[in-house]
């Protein structure tokens, strides 16, 4: 794979130069920052009101799922009625959902009435993501060779979301974890209107999808990447679990925290190296080849003996986590039409979502059955899958590929 390095003039800073680039995507690392603040702030809330971590845990995973069911949804409202008209009533469903799990953690209610405000909490922040992409897609329409860079920064901007939002989360909750809920609300409130504010950069309304499909879901491809991203999400939530495992079972609960940021910043320097470079090799050949660097990069953490050797291992197992979610969304931009690209981020981010979701549900049972290496072994089958379908996947990801980088 022949690559040249992009770190002079055309490198980030004329990437952000791009006219509201830099606003709107500032706009939504704020308005995002939710999606990393209230699975665990409603772990933080409910154990302390409910003293249960199996409740807890399943109202995390009610919103996991939530997370997962309405970012296609809500995407495809917006692709055919515009972000502007679409993420207000979002945000309002959203602040409901967080006000209303509060109020009832804290009210003795039943259980079951717990999970349905979590489902519904994530409806305004999960599509941040998706809609600051289509922007991009749009301002740099002209500029495609810049589309992968493009793709790398919000691949950054993700792990700073990940890496910042959980610790917030955490400090608020020395006050009390209800704090840390209301928090995000503030924050994903802020940032939503401040993205909204911007409708210079917003993408063209698609009322009738004039392309003819129904739904982006009938590519296969975009089929085939939501399923292997699926396998990604089981790597993620297990990865998580299995660190958190590791740290406790070696009677340093509070490194858990620090290796978790480890495989972040792993990937967020990988995420920024990525990005700068010119490659010859066809898009779908560098997602296979991603995941499965993905799947070897954990290899290090089954063999780590302690905490100290653990850390270089995580860093090391974040490395390719940029390089693949940027792969997949570039692929995004030819398998589906500009009619349904929303949707198509966010198929995308539903398939993480979901496999976040089964990965905390999979390898939370191992570990506590067979210890944190069992789970930590999930986490490889996932990266395995996820290259397998690549592989399997490879002519439909290969169909209507889009040229994002320059060739010499």
């Amino acid at each position: 794979m022949s690559t040249r390095t992009d770190f002079g003039g055309r490198g980030y800073g004329a990437l952000l130069r791009t006219p509201g680039a830099l606003r709107f995507s500032l706009a939504g690392l704020v308005g995002r920052m939710p999606i990393s603040m209230l699975g665990i702030g409603t772990v933080l809330l409910v154990e302390d009101r409910r003293g249960s971590y199996a409740l807890a845990g399943l109202v995390a995973a009610a919103y996991a799922l939530g997370l997962a069911g309405l970012g296609p949804l809500i995407s495809r409202l917006v692709d055919r009625r515009g972000q502007s008209r679409v993420l207000p009533g979002a945000l309002l469903v959203s602040a409901t959902g967080i006000v209303a799990l509060v109020l009832l953690a804290d009210s003795g209610a039943a259980a079951p009435w717990l999970l349905l405000p979590a489902v519904v909490m994530s409806a305004a922040s999960s599509q941040l993501g998706s809609c600051a992409r289509a922007r991009w897609s749009v301002a740099l329409v002209e500029r495609p060779a810049e589309q992968q860079k493009a793709y790398a920064w919000e691949a950054v901007v993700d792990e700073v979301v990940f890496v910042f939002g959980p610790l917030v989360v955490v400090l608020c909750a020395i006050v009390d974890p209800a704090v840390g809920l209301l928090v995000a609300l503030v924050l994903g409130s802020a940032g939503t209107v401040a993205f909204l504010a911007q409708r210079s950069t917003e993408p063209a309304v698609h009322p009738r999808n004039q392309d003819g499909h129904p739904s982006a879901l009938v590519s296969p491809g975009l089929r085939g990447l939501t399923l292997s991203m699926l396998c990604v999400g089981v790597l993620f939530g297990t990865v998580e679990v299995g660190l958190v495992a590791f740290s406790e079972e070696s009677g340093s609960a509070g490194s858990a925290g620090v290796l978790l940021a480890l495989v972040a910043g792993g990937s967020a320097v990988s995420g920024l190296t990525y990005g700068a470079l010119r490659m010859r090799a066809p898009l779908h050949r560098r997602y296979q080849l991603n995941t499965l660097l993905l799947a070897i990069g954990l290899v290090p953490l089954l063999l780590a003996p302690s905490i100290m050797l653990m850390a270089p291992a995580a860093l090391l197992a974040g490395f390719a986590i940029a390089p693949s979610l940027i792969a997949a969304f570039g692929l995004v931009e030819g398998l589906v039409p500009p009619a349904a690209r929303t949707e198509g981020f966010s198929w995308l981010n539903s398939g993480l979502g979901a496999g976040v979701a089964l990965g905390f549900a999979l390898s939370g049972a191992v570990a506590e059955a067979q210890g944190p290496r069992a789970a930590l072994l999930v986490a490889l089958v996932g990266g395995l899958g996820a290259f397998s379908i690549a592989v399997l996947a490879r002519r439909s990801l290969a169909a209507g590929m889009p040229v994002v980088a320059e060739t010499s």
